[in-house]
């Protein structure tokens, strides 16, 4: 038989630490912007517009697509639920992510490869493109646990070394293969860029956290408040 869960009170951040993490995330949002910036400088002028338009809208509404439906319901739960839940149930709902993000990522990449226009399809290695892209939305959303067991001890520093690494490696990947690879594999650099970004992304969480963090869900006991 199961005990009830204990409620365990969150951190009260200091002063200090809200003024530091304010600042770290106003930080990685202007470097992130910066270097997004710098970015497509770059590629508007190695890439074709039609590979540059199928990469950072289409691609991107699908890869945001994914991400939205897989966790921001889970990350409002969460946000509401974070005070009275139990440590337990917290974990179990911060998995659904992770479980979720596999197939909605199939259907949904599937589905737009299937309905993409002749034209957007005949571009080379565009279907293996469009695989990566669902597989790098699956690896971002494997960290989602990660990320909100990191946001639920008050470290923003993982989240802003996260982000960080994860922007300067797709930057620096989609470059590389877009100035050095022959125009064939231009969606790929793309590809490749948010691969790269998922990785990284995964890859600091899980130093922070990953060893102690189980993908499996636990039993929960709800204790019975109107007796």
């Amino acid at each position: 038989m199961s005990t009830a869960d204990h409620h365990h009170a969150a951190p009260t951040p200091s002063p200090n630490l809200l003024a530091t993490s304010v600042s770290s995330l106003i930080g990685l949002q202007l470097s992130s912007r910066a270097f997004t910036f710098l970015l497509n400088q770059a590629l508007v002028r190695l890439a074709t517009p039609q590979t540059f338009g199928t990469a950072t809208i289409q691609f991107e509404l699908l890869l945001s697509t994914i991400l939205f439906l897989s966790r921001e319901g889970v990350r409002t739960a969460l946000l509401r639920q974070r005070e009275t839940a139990s440590p337990h149930l917290v974990r179990n709902i911060s998995l659904l992510p992770a479980y979720l993000g596999a197939p909605i990522a199939v259907a949904l990449a599937i589905f737009y490869a299937a309905t993409s226009a002749p034209a957007v399809r005949a571009q080379s290695h565009f279907h293996l493109s469009v695989a990566i892209y669902a597989l790098a939305a699956a690896i971002e959303l494997a960290a989602e646990p990660l990320y909100i067991r990191a946001q639920n001890e008050l470290r923003v520093d993982v989240r802003v070394r996260a982000e960080g690494v994860a922007v300067f490696l797709k930057t620096l990947v989609t470059f590389v293969g877009l100035a050095f690879a022959s125009p064939e594999w231009a969606l790929m650099a793309f590809a490749a860029g948010q691969a790269a970004y998922a990785l990284a992304t995964f890859a600091v969480f899980w130093k922070f956290c990953g060893r102690s963090t189980r993908y499996v869900l636990s039993r929960v006991t709800v204790e019975d408040r109107g007796q």
